[in-house]
């Protein structure tokens, strides 16, 4: 379920999420553990980093 915003785009952390999923299919583990490890989650939830990279500051 990727992150939209109010317009119905796609989010930068929804991108990122949807490129390591085409990456790494069937392994959801390698996906947010990158997601976290790079800071834009934090568990299944988006941090402060992951909200400002999906406004595109």
């Amino acid at each position: 379920m990727p992150r939209r915003t109010p317009s119905g785009k796609k989010t930068a952390v929804a991108d990122v999420e949807g490129k390591l999923k085409r990456e790494y299919p069937g392994n959801p583990g390698a996906v947010y553990g990158t997601l976290n490890k790079i800071g834009l989650m934090h568990g299944n939830k988006t941090t402060a980093k992951g909200k400002r990279a999906a406004k595109g500051r």
